[in-house]
């Protein structure tokens, strides 16, 4: 049934508060002419669709300050608004920053919307587009995009003008329908140089207040990190794609601060407790960010509530953490659940301090370290060692008595694997900012040298072992199939299988986890090659030899650099080591695969891009895209390096998935070849 303006029930408008707004055919006169000019700076964007609903936003700037401001929004079902369905009076004012959110409510299914804000003085946004989910027993294929980690310094937003450019000449079964933001939408740190001493891209204004040290500076303020948004917000890319496609979003860390838990940074070796600031950060996303939260019925998810702190750090934590609720489910049809977490807000502190490893006569924390540590009270059957097995052997286990680590709190834990049970979607997509697939290095592979596999990162979920078996083996033991983790956080392109870990039966495939490589920010190569560069040969040998070959190497402080580290994650370190030895790739075939890193089947560290996904009742197809060279400004959009392609077919719980690829077009990283599609 055609939508009329009868059919809509309603519209809801927030600030930092809601309220129900008639619909008044003849709004625009009520605008005043002597209302001071505003503009939209920051463009407009949708979120969340719903089968009947979707959230619209702008920000209306007002050229001075004043403490209300109104706007007009009218929605059309064509560009060229000859027709309108909604017009209304909205009000925004400077408590939120004079953004402001739309919940229209009463749409038809699966269907294109136009929208836009007006002004006095025939002020006018930008139009936008956007589109309602298709009904929950329509069967209808999904095309998404998906994408983290957009440092608007490291890099310009070529990825963003690619994405676009290619959805403009897509046939219709492959244009984006919405795209999944897995988190970093901005940094809280701005760096005064990249890892290899050359100057960033561009650079972030200065924060309105601020911290500064030596190498860089970083928010803290309300008004910092609204400063950040309005920044990031004012590149003309990111605009036309938020204007472009409905966003589904969560967060990750640096909307708050790097490699936080809680309300805790973690900048220096003792984490601090800043409730303030994570008042701040999450008052800001939810200005800046629309999405469905306090709408959604019988979920957790709520908008921003102000709390006030008292000065005691575990109740001022809490009210911190407490004071916005982002994880919730949606649907696309009967194809598709996606399932969305925050893997920030409630995760316990790290199981491990840092340089704790170091203390014990370790290079690396070892897999058994991490598992202890990880598992608390609960280790071996809830017979955890009192003293740790490194070192002098007398070191006390520090974790003997602590709970098991968690990355969702057992709260978050509990609905999502009950949402994931209940789901009757053929695709269980779980919206997750972290990586899944095993990043492990095998160093016990490694002949007469005593040593035992290592962890590559604590703050992924690599750092929550216990919490990870938990999950895959529960997705086991209920049956739950097809479900699928798209991630971001590492900057890199990656593919792989999760294993469920039963004590009495042989492993099996239960997930999929395909992280997507960041926008902008500098690809974790860069880390990985500084890091080599200070430390010891052997170090260097497992992340990278230097190249002539520009198409398969990194630039880097000058040089051409080659991404072993591919090779180390996929074939193992006695790969690499025979590799940079020799410059053999064969080996990798000969000495691979990597035990450690069961079910990885692609690894890219050296790029930038994003991710396409197109889900259909028979099989779900993924592009991870790695772009060329973003570092210097653009007028058309630049072009795609090269794409690596995986199928996987729908698959029953008694079979568990079958990952198929990575094919590429354009050429191949290191150290795969150069089959085609």
């Amino acid at each position: 049934m055609p939508l009329t303006r009868r059919s809509v029930l309603s519209l809801i408008s927030s600030g930092t508060f809601l309220l129900t707004v008639p619909l008044t055919p003849a709004a625009r006169a009520a605008i005043p002419d002597s209302a001071p000019n505003i503009s939209f700076p920051q463009g407009v964007a949708s979120a969340d669709p719903q089968k009947d609903a979707v959230v619209l936003w702008t920000r209306a700037e007002p050229e001075t300050k004043i403490e209300n401001v109104q706007l007009l929004l009218q929605v059309s079902p064509v560009e060229d608004f000859s027709s309108i369905l909604v017009e209304s009076l909205l009000n925004t004012g400077p408590d939120s920053d004079y953004t402001i959110r739309t919940y229209l409510r009463g749409l038809a299914a699966d269907t294109t919307y136009y929208y836009r804000f007006l002004g006095p003085k025939g002020a006018s946004s930008r139009i936008g587009r956007t589109r309602t989910a298709p009904g929950a027993q329509q069967k209808k294929s999904v095309s998404l995009a998906f994408a983290s980690c957009q440092s608007y310094e490291q890099a310009y937003y070529g990825s963003w003008a690619r994405m676009i450019a290619d959805d403009k000449t897509a046939v219709d079964e492959n244009k984006i329908q919405f795209v999944l933001h897995l988190g970093d939408f901005i940094y809280e740190r701005s760096w005064n140089k990249r890892e290899d001493g050359s100057e960033q891209s561009r650079y972030v204004p200065p924060f309105p207040d601020g911290e500064k040290t030596d190498i860089n500076r970083y928010a803290v303020s309300l008004e910092d990190y609204r400063h950040l948004y309005k920044t990031y917000l004012s590149d003309p890319w990111l605009q036309e794609a938020r204007a472009r496609w409905p966003f589904i979003c969560i967060w990750d860390d640096h909307e708050f601060c790097n490699d936080n838990f809680q309300s805790y940074n973690t900048y220096e070796d003792t984490p601090a407790s800043q409730p303030q600031r994570k008042l701040n950060a999450n008052r800001a996303w939810a200005e800046y960010i629309p999405a469905v939260l306090n709408e959604l019925e019988e979920q957790p998810a709520h908008d921003y509530q102000a709390a006030k702190l008292r000065g005691e750090e575990s109740a001022d934590n809490s009210a911190a953490v407490g004071s916005l609720c982002i994880y919730r489910k949606l649907n696309w049809g009967k194809h598709l659940d996606l399932v969305l977490t925050d893997t920030r807000s409630y995760r316990s502190e790290p199981c491990l301090p840092k340089h704790f490893a170091q203390s014990l006569g370790l290079p690396l924390n070892t897999v058994k370290l991490v598992d202890i540590a990880d598992g608390g009270r609960d280790y071996n059957g809830g017979n955890p060692p009192e003293l740790l097995p490194y070192g002098d052997g007398k070191t006390p286990n520090p974790a003997a008595d602590r709970d098991p680590g968690s990355t969702l709190g057992k709260p978050q834990r509990d609905w999502f694997l009950e949402t994931m049970r209940a789901s009757k979607a053929t695709w269980k997509l779980w919206g997750n900012a972290l990586p899944l697939i095993s990043m492990k290095l095998d160093t016990s592979s490694i002949p007469f040298a005593d040593m035992e596999d290592s962890v590559f990162n604590l703050d992924a979920w690599a750092g929550y072992p216990s919490e990870v078996k938990h999950l895959t083996n529960y997705f086991a033991d209920m049956g739950v199939s097809g479900v699928v983790s798209f991630s971001g956080d590492h900057h890199l392109h990656g593919a792989g299988a999760l294993y469920s870990s039963p004590d009495n039966s042989t492993p099996k495939a239960v997930l999929l986890d395909f992280p997507c490589a960041g926008i902008s920010s500098s690809p974790v190569f860069t880390n990985l090659a500084g890091a080599a560069d200070k430390g010891s040969s052997d170090l260097k040998t497992l992340v990278y030899t230097e190249t002539d070959d520009e198409t398969r190497g990194m630039e880097f402080g000058g040089r051409q650099l080659l991404p072993v580290w591919n090779m180390t994650m996929l074939d193992g370190v006695l790969a690499s080591m025979a590799y940079s030895g020799t410059g053999l790739e064969t080996l990798g075939d000969w000495l691979g695969p990597n035990k450690a890193n069961p079910g990885l089947k692609y690894m890219d560290t050296t790029a930038n891009g994003y991710g396409l996904a197109q889900f259909t009742d028979r099989e779900l197809k993924v592009q991870l895209v790695s772009m060329e060279n973003l570092r210097t400004p653009f007028t058309q959009a630049p072009e795609i390096k090269h794409s690596a392609h995986f199928r996987v077919a729908k698959w029953d719980s008694t079979e568990g998935p079958n990952l198929e690829g990575p094919k590429f077009i354009g050429g191949a990283p290191f150290p795969f070849e150069v089959p085609t599609v």
